[in-house]
């Protein structure tokens, strides 16, 4: 693959955020939750503002199939004065384990109610509400279209902050985060958040998802051989 050219294709993103309940404006007795901080791991401007969700989690009774979502939600958004983007996901709340529809970019709140209706008219059934305030791990499907900006490196199309690279293999999450802390407490004047991410092509490619402001080409190369190096050394943080 040649530099600037364009990637397409489909994966997923491994990452922790923190979720909450969504309050008021959803279909009553019904369990929506948001991120509280979408990118826990950046200190940086340029965060996702409110009051327009960023992120809302539609939390299913059961776990339904991609394919299932995907031809519902195009089948929603023909008539749905909103544009939006929705793909399934799990996350990790303690002991549970809870499926969902990601929205994003969806442009109001008091939308959700109608959304919601929508799905649930065409058979998608959401779980009872239930009270949550907990940092989650979350893996969910992802649409990428990355412009590659040097050997083993990405840049997100549609999310400006949005950086990858690429690795041999992933670690464990718990080892990844601990690397992910170590990393960013012995380098100076870098905030970033980072998740796990892989995409499918010929063969699948494990890659680390950077969310940084005006990241560049070498402090990405930067970041990314400190994580080869603790990735091949597992005894140096034990």
């Amino acid at each position: 693959m040649e530099k600037d050219s364009i990637l397409t294709a489909i994966g997923t993103i491994t990452k922790v955020e923190k979720l909450v309940n969504v309050e008021h404006k959803i279909i009553p007795n019904t369990l929506v939750l948001e991120s509280s901080q979408p990118f826990p791991g950046y200190h940086g401007s340029n965060l996702p503002e409110k009051p327009v969700p960023n992120s809302i989690y539609l939390v299913t009774e059961v776990k339904y199939e991609n394919e299932r979502i995907l031809r519902v939600a195009k089948k929603i958004r023909e008539s749905f004065p909103e544009k939006f983007n929705a793909t399934i996901g799990q996350a990790e709340l303690v002991n549970s384990v809870y499926n969902f529809i990601r929205i994003r970019n969806i442009n109001c709140f008091d939308c959700i109610p109608d959304l919601q209706e929508q799905f649930a008219s065409r058979g998608i059934n959401f779980m009872k509400k239930k009270s949550v305030n907990s940092d989650a791990l979350i893996k969910l499907q992802k649409f990428f279209r990355l412009k590659m900006i040097d050997e083993f490196l990405f840049k997100d199309m549609d999310e400006e902050q949005m950086y990858y690279f690429e690795i041999p293999e992933p670690p464990e999450w718990d080892f990844f985060k601990k690397i992910t802390i170590f990393i960013r407490s012995n380098i100076d004047n870098y905030s970033f958040d980072a998740a796990l991410g892989n995409i499918y092509r010929e063969e699948i490619t494990d890659m680390v998802r950077i969310y940084a402001k005006d990241l560049t080409i070498e402090q990405l190369k930067f970041i990314r051989k400190k994580y080869l190096y603790e990735i091949s050394h597992p005894d140096h943080l034990t």
